[in-house]
């Protein structure tokens, strides 16, 4: 089974209470749809893609050259929360608030 339209739904719930958890004035992080895989900006910049694929996700960030490259520390991950958690650990060296 894929990831379905569904589960893309919940996946972007759990990243908008991260976002909405971390945002403060001056700085702006959120989660968009952007064809079928979500994409997290701060401060108008996307930083993370994440692309479903059969029943994983694949992990990608946003290189200097504008390009998508596999998320070094997570490429690949069935569990979104485990891709959460990933981020805490601020490995691009964006230090969410909270």
């Amino acid at each position: 089974m894929s990831v379905s339209l569904l589960a893309l739904q919940r996946a972007r719930k759990q990243l908008d209470v991260f976002c909405a958890q971390r945002n403060r004035p001056g700085s702006e992080l959120f989660c968009r749809v952007e064809d079928s895989s979500l994409v997290l900006q701060y401060n108008g910049q996307s930083l993370v893609r994440l692309e479903p694929d059969g029943t994983q996700w694949r992990i990608f960030w946003r290189r200097e050259d504008r390009s998508w490259a596999p998320w070094p520390h997570l490429p690949v991950c069935d569990d979104i929360q485990r891709v959460i958690d990933e981020l805490e650990q601020a490995p691009l060296h964006v230090h969410w608030s909270r």
